[in-house]
């Protein structure tokens, strides 16, 4: 049961699609609270300032992120994120804590207990611009880098080599990495809206050093306080020798699910 809960916290940080306009550079009217059951709490600080943090892993991975809306360009608007995370807490816990109770210490471990987990943390910084294309369209860009501290004894045999997962905490392992994408959000009828992207993953220096992520999800607003999102995640990415069946380049798809609210 506590390996569950911590993968459902793990995996609800790498599965939130992040806001109902995601990935925009739109922020939030001031006063206004989303939230889901994988999405972060965000909240519209001020018309043009948003703070989010994800409420499932905030006690074993803390985190926060500022997304600034800065003076429109022409059509574009222009945001930067800015975001925190420290993940040591969380890590610790995938060092079989079941196993450690039942006397084996490597039972059920997403990383050997061998490995020392250092304090450290990531911070990740994204410039997105958002143009509307026509009245239900509307088209975003984003470029950012990652750069991690206190890292550098973390041993490179403790990755988790897992579809999302991986090329995530890589950031941990190789110091930094980029992350490029886009985002196609449109109206398809009154009360239901679509989300297309699509996000690579580039880390230099490491064996899995590239993954190409592409999300589709359709979102049914039963009103302005709650929606329903359903989707797909599909995933090619590049892998450490041995994962699985010695094959490093692997493609998954994982289905999405998710149920949002929101006040004023």
């Amino acid at each position: 049961m506590k390996k569950i809960i911590i993968l459902t916290i793990l995996f609800s940080q790498v599965f939130a699609q992040g806001e109902w306009l995601s990935g925009t550079a739109y922020t939030l009217p001031q006063g206004r609270w989303e939230y889901g059951l994988f999405q972060p709490v965000r909240w519209g600080q001020s018309e043009n300032r948003e703070i989010s943090f994800f409420k499932l892993s905030s006690l074993l991975m803390p985190n926060v992120t500022v997304k600034q809306r800065w003076p429109q360009k022409g059509e574009w608007t222009i945001s930067t994120v800015h975001s925190f995370y420290y993940p040591t807490p969380l890590l610790k816990k995938l060092q079989s804590p079941l196993g450690m109770d039942i006397g084996g210490p490597n039972m059920f471990a997403m990383i050997s207990p061998e490995f020392e987990i250092p304090h450290m943390f990531s911070l990740w910084n994204t410039i997105v611009a958002s143009k509307p294309l026509d009245q239900d369209r509307v088209f975003s860009a984003k470029a950012g880098v990652a750069i991690a501290l206190g890292s550098a004894d973390l041993a490179m045999e403790s990755t988790i080599d897992l579809p999302l997962v991986y090329h995530r905490l890589a950031v941990y392992y190789n110091s930094w990495l980029l992350r490029l994408g886009t985002d196609m959000n449109g109206r398809l009828k009154r009360n239901w809206t679509y989300l297309v992207d699509g996000d690579l993953f580039l880390i230099p220096g490491m064996k899995g050093s590239m993954a190409l992520e592409h999300k589709s999800v359709v979102t049914w607003e039963k009103s302005p306080r709650f929606h329903i999102s359903f989707g797909y995640k599909l995933i090619y990415g590049l892998y450490p020798d041995g994962y699985p069946n010695d094959h490093m380049a692997l493609l998954h798809i994982l289905p999405l699910l998710d149920l949002q609210w929101a006040r004023d």
